[in-house]
């Protein structure tokens, strides 16, 4: 313990009232110090740390933070200048001496606090030192980081993933390097546990959430460089399908890894707040769930696409065969992604805690319950177990259903989409599917109506048509299996006579066999000078037309209704 005498403090006046002013104007000098530099400098640094982060969000929360902390500072001085004023009222008013009450305040230092201070200030500027060499050492290499990453000649996308990655790197080395170098400090100057845990917990907080986002912007750049380094490898070679899925399905993982990472910067978060702790367990089982689904999401592209290579067939003119076969490829790929799913949903029910077992004991009475409560998806599902078994629509055929008509994209056993000329997709359960005009079985006839003048020359018309059936074949490119015939005259309007053409084409080609008609037929029209009709009109020439007149007529003289008889 240091003696008394030698901490008495010194008189800065002869007078006791002087001497007063002195000692609680220095107090409210220390204070005011340490109060701007609690408040102020903290936000000061928090901000910059923030700001180390590179979150917008966050960063504008810092600087409201040190608004306040500035306009607390201001207020606080305020408090502490009157207090002091008070305090040396009362002195003066009741004629006391302040400099024992300081003594005794002074008597409580020990010489082993003052040397604990000491040392913590000698640590602390050493490692400030230690922080800025090392600083420095990090920036040289992040430097060369950077002009290596220029000599690879990044594509695009992943030159944006490298540059995000250099801006937040120096960022994640400073607080890195502040969080060991405050770490020691704090361990050092034995501060209270409530500040040692603040400033610890503030600094691990910002250096998890910068070290997240850093190893997101990596894991990007990473599994970009890696599928686009495999897939250009597998270029022609037997594996492409295969390493093509996996860019597929390149978005999805990384999606997942930024879940699992920041899931992770989330739970080490929670461990620093005992008030938390409770929700920490389910970091990891959303970890697990989230690689479950991801897993799944591969392996039901990999199923996909062994199950297309060991029995699709390919090619753009395929049999019906071939053609039925396709179209129960899909329903088996459907089916075995269906049970991925399931299976990866009975393993994450597991994972939290719910057992399985009695889930798929009851599935049949379930599943029986539902189908009596449901009745139109089970005549759905039954609906397209008879169009798929009898044949009747298979994917690529031109169909018409109602007043909807196109190509079968897909079926599946409670839908059909059927994509129209117009390109619009038209799904429809397969409970409404009735009345199917199938265009793709056999052969089909393509129609053509030509209106022709009355004017005309029938047999000269009758000629021109002929001429041009018998060129339909050749110009058809196959898609017609013989002449077109022209059936007559099919009608007589007002002003023209419609002549029917029909030919027996390919499945699904009839509107591309009308419009070569339609294009030939004008042509020859044009080229032997044949009319085209229109409606055509009388215009009489002199004085207007008598108007009707409601009276009845008179009687005719009776000699010229003697001349009408």
């Amino acid at each position: 313990m240091i003696c008394n005498h030698c901490m008495e403090i010194f008189r800065l006046a002869d007078t006791v009232e002087l001497n007063n002013a002195w000692l609680v104007g220095l107090s409210v000098t220390l204070m005011l110090l340490a109060l701007w530099a609690l408040l102020v400098a903290s936000s000061a640094l928090l901000y910059q740390g923030i700001r180390l982060v590179g979150l917008k969000v966050l960063e504008q929360a810092a600087d409201a933070l040190r608004k306040r902390a500035r306009l607390s500072a201001a207020l606080l001085s305020f408090v502490v200048v009157v207090a002091g004023i008070a305090v040396l009222g009362f002195s003066l008013w009741a004629k006391k001496d302040l400099a024992p009450h300081f003594n005794a305040l002074l008597g409580g230092v020990t010489a082993e606090g003052l040397a604990d201070v000491g040392r913590g200030a000698g640590l602390l500027v050493l490692l400030m030192a230690a922080f800025l060499a090392l600083e420095r050492a990090a920036s040289q290499l992040l430097v060369r980081v950077e002009r290596r990453l220029n000599e690879w000649q990044l594509p695009p996308e992943h030159r944006a993933h490298a540059q995000k990655a250099m801006e937040q790197g120096p960022g994640f080395i400073k607080l890195l390097l502040a969080y060991f170098a405050v770490g020691l400090a704090l361990a050092s100057l034995q501060l209270p546990a409530v500040l040692d845990w603040l400033i610890g917990t503030t600094l691990f907080v910002l250096l998890a959430i910068s070290g997240g986002r850093l190893a997101v912007s990596l894991l990007h750049l990473a599994s970009e460089r890696l599928v686009g380094t495999w897939a250009a490898k597998s270029t022609a070679t037997k594996y492409e399908e295969y390493f093509l899925a996996l860019g597929r399905l390149l978005p999805v993982g990384q999606k997942s890894l930024e879940a699992i990472v920041y899931i992770s910067v989330a739970t080490l978060v929670i461990r620093r707040f005992q008030g938390l702790e409770f929700f920490a367990p389910y970091g990891p089982v959303l970890i697990r769930v989230i690689a479950l689904f991801f897993a799944a999401s591969v392996v039901v592209e990999f199923v996909r696409l062994l199950i297309a290579r060991a029995f699709k067939v390919d090619g753009s003119n395929l049999d019906d065969a071939a053609r039925r076969r396709n179209t129960f490829v899909s329903l088996i790929q459907s089916a075995s992604k269906y049970l991925v799913y399931f299976l990866v949903g009975m393993m994450v029910l597991s994972d939290l805690g719910v057992d399985p077992t009695p889930i798929l004991a009851g599935a049949g009475i379930v599943g029986l319950t539902v189908g009596l409560g449901s009745q139109a998806i089970v005549t759905d599902m039954v609906n397209g177990v008879f169009l798929l078994f009898e044949d009747q629509i298979l994917n690529g055929d031109y169909i018409r259903i109602n007043d909807t008509e196109g190509v079968v994209e897909e079926i599946t056993p409670r839908i059909t989409r059927i994509r129209d000329r117009f390109g619009r997709l038209h799904i429809l359960r397969n409970g409404e599917v009735k009345n199917v005009i199938n265009y793709s079985r056999g052969w089909t006839l393509a129609i053509v109506d030509m209106a022709v003048a009355y004017e005309s020359d029938l047999k000269k018309v009758m000629d021109v048509i002929r001429q041009v059936c018998e060129q339909v074949p050749m110009l058809s490119q196959g898609k017609v299996s013989e002449i077109p015939k022209l059936l007559g005259i099919e009608s007589m309007d007002e002003s023209w006579m419609t002549m029917r053409i029909e030919a027996k084409v390919q499945p699904g080609t009839h509107f591309d066999v009308k419009r070569l008609l339609n294009r030939l037929l004008i042509e020859a029209f044009t080229a032997n000078g044949l009319e085209f009709p229109y409606p055509k009109g009388v215009e009489y020439e002199g004085g207007p037309l008598l108007p009707a007149t409601s009276e009845a007529p008179q009687e005719e003289p009776q000699a010229l209704a003697a001349s009408h008889r």
